[in-house]
């Protein structure tokens, strides 16, 4: 999905993400698509370290590899943000939904949207794809969001080629640990040279801090505004911009990819939405209409998706964990379409199995990270083509 909102994409990332681990199989994929921007201003003090986030092509084809996830009790926030991170797909989460709400799921070989989707209906909540960050919010905010953010660089135009490219140019929003929203709308105009009239609506509000992806001056603003269910309107004259109510546009158009037999998809779509426009490809599918109509006709679109599976990938692993060694061996064998065997008759090993052992590894080889959840034991172990074999040394 491209842009466009939707009401609720070896093998590309596989992942296992639990409380205490996440694991990865990857495949390398072009850097061609990722983030280049012209404008690297960080807003607020104690910077973070910056994701390279994917964007453009690179975001659409991570998209449509396969993942598996798996989340017990897990915050909302927390976790997605830990993804998002891991994963480097921007998410940016709506100020009104609760982030502690709590999450269980398991998912085995979905795309990434099929994964937000999950969540989305979970939570009771839409998601949307605006340029190259995911936001996840109301259904109603979220089925016409991107569409309202587009609505809003085609009338930058009517102002002319000055007000159109400062609305088009690309800028990261990165800010402290700690951000308040109105105080980073306030710095964004000034280094933009526009003003903001009515922020004064804008309740105070404390947000975590934030990391996205370069995007046009007008989706940052949107995304900046619409948690508070606002948006905005420009002047007579485009230097200034005015804060309104958010309001639906009475159409919209959200274009899903990855889907491996679009006409068939699309010829499905339109015998139970008879009012809206399809436009097909051969693994696309564009529909316009209704933003409330096209998002149900999008979640079934996006469940049909089909992750692009990809031989000769290489599995690497990346964790974060104070884990058991034997759940630390036994995941990897699953990931690794391997079987995972020990004596179960030697105490000394199974003890030494049961002990935890905190890891923190990035893509690193299956033989390294069994190294590193072995050390300071008496276990070694032995890779075959079929099996994992944990042994004292």
């Amino acid at each position: 999905m491209r842009t466009n909102p939707t009401g609720f994409g070896s093998q590309r990332p596989l992942v296992l993400a639990m409380p205490w681990l996440m694991i990865v199989t990857v495949v390398s994929i072009s850097l061609s698509g990722l983030i280049t921007n012209d404008s690297r201003i960080v807003f607020g003090q104690d910077q973070r370290n910056e994701i390279n986030w994917l964007s453009k092509e690179a975001l659409t084809e991570h998209n449509s590899l396969p993942i598996s996830v798996m989340w017990r009790d897990a915050e909302l926030k927390d976790r997605l943000m830990r993804f998002s991170a891991n994963q480097r797909v921007a998410i940016f989460l709506d100020r009104r939904i609760d982030p502690s709400t709590i999450i269980n799921l398991t998912l085995n070989n979905v795309t990434t949207e099929q994964f937000l989707l999950e969540i989305a209906k979970q939570v009771e909540i839409g998601f949307c794809q605006i340029e190259d960050v995911y936001y996840l919010g109301p259904k109603e905010t979220a089925n016409s969001l991107a569409s309202t953010s587009e609505l809003l660089l085609k009338a930058a135009k009517e102002f002319g080629k000055r007000t159109q490219l400062r609305w088009n140019r690309l800028g990261n929003l990165r800010t402290g640990t700690v951000v308040e929203p109105k105080q980073l709308l306030l710095e964004i105009a000034k280094s933009n040279e526009i003003e903001i009239d009515g922020i004064s609506s804008l309740p105070h509000d404390l947000w975590s801090g934030l990391d996205l992806p370069a995007s046009s001056l007008a989706c940052r603003i949107s995304l900046l505004l619409v948690g508070f269910n606002k948006s905005f309107q420009f002047s007579r004259t485009g230097k200034t911009i005015k804060i309104i109510d958010f309001t639906a546009p009475e159409k919209v158009t959200q274009t899903y990819r990855d889907l491996p037999d679009a006409p068939s998809v699309s010829k499905t779509l339109k015998k139970e939405f008879k009012s809206l426009k399809f436009s097909t490809q051969r693994d696309s599918i564009s529909i316009t209409g209704p933003p409330d109509s096209v998002g149900n006709a999008g979640i079934k679109a996006i469940e049909a998706q089909k992750p692009e599976m990809v031989t000769g990938s290489t599995t690497t692993f990346s964790l974060t964990t104070r884990a058991a060694r034997g759940t630390i061996f036994a995941t990897a064998a699953q990931r690794s379409q391997l079987k995972f065997s020990y004596d179960k008759n030697n105490p000394a090993v199974s003890k030494a199995l049961n002990e935890p052992v905190p890891i923190q590894a990035v893509n690193v080889t299956l033989n390294k990270l069994l190294e590193m959840t072995i050390a300071d034991s008496p276990l070694t172990f032995e890779v075959t083509d079929s099996e994992i074999i944990v042994s004292l040394k």
